[in-house]
């Protein structure tokens, strides 16, 4: 399995109009893309673990009552099923409007290529650097990663929101068979709970 998620993975980042078209036919795919998910979360966990124990707080201040100096220990439990239901939520929604469209694509297909379509650009672009370069940086008293503010808006924000945007689009219109534009519209309206968890839960 960790070969396929590997495999997936790439194929994603390279093409992934075809990725979305060999991952609806593999009879794997869909645990492959519930296996993705749960790893990344997984990951994630670990990182606000490290965050934790170096003495780092979330930087903006978070919606729920929850004492700073507490959340990313909080965070290291909840990170998983916080990311399963934004996920869930996303791809329930996603699957309903397509079919709603006239789509010819089943949930499995939906999940399995929407798991490696939202979770690749974050990968790279968020959980690679905080994991391995601000843990360095907090434990030598910085707690503000070495790129000016704009650039740190674009990693966030643009980039891999803009990355994600295009490929799940790619990938519901290619499983589903429905126009990109119609892809688009489902993908932007499905993500809006999903990034509503996400603020209250995310840090």
């Amino acid at each position: 399995m960790i070969k396929r998620i590997l495999y997936y993975f790439y194929k994603f980042i390279i093409n992934p109009r075809e990725a979305s078209a060999q991952i609806a036919e593999d009879k794997q795919g869909l645990w492959a893309g519930i296996w993705w998910v749960i790893i990344f979360c997984l990951c994630y966990s670990v990182t606000v673990l490290i965050l934790y124990l170096l003495g780092h707080t979330p930087v903006s201040e978070p919606f729920l009552t929850i004492p700073l100096e507490k959340w990313y220990l909080i965070q290291t439990f909840t990170t998983l099923p916080a990311g399963l239901a934004g996920f869930l939520s996303y791809i329930g929604l996603a699957y309903l409007l397509c079919r709603a469209a006239k789509g010819k694509g089943d949930f499995d297909q939906t999940l399995a290529s929407q798991a490696f379509t939202l979770h690749i650009p974050t990968f790279i672009f968020m959980w690679i650097p905080e994991t391995f370069l601000a843990p360095i940086l907090i434990a030598n008293g910085v707690y503000v990663l070495p790129w000016p503010e704009w650039a740190e808006i674009l990693r966030i924000f643009v980039f891999p929101l803009a990355w994600m945007f295009i490929i799940s689009t790619i990938a519901l219109s290619t499983v589903h068979r429905i126009p990109w534009w119609k892809s688009l519209i489902i993908m932007l309206v499905s993500f809006i709970p999903t990034a509503g968890i996400m603020a209250v839960f995310i840090r």
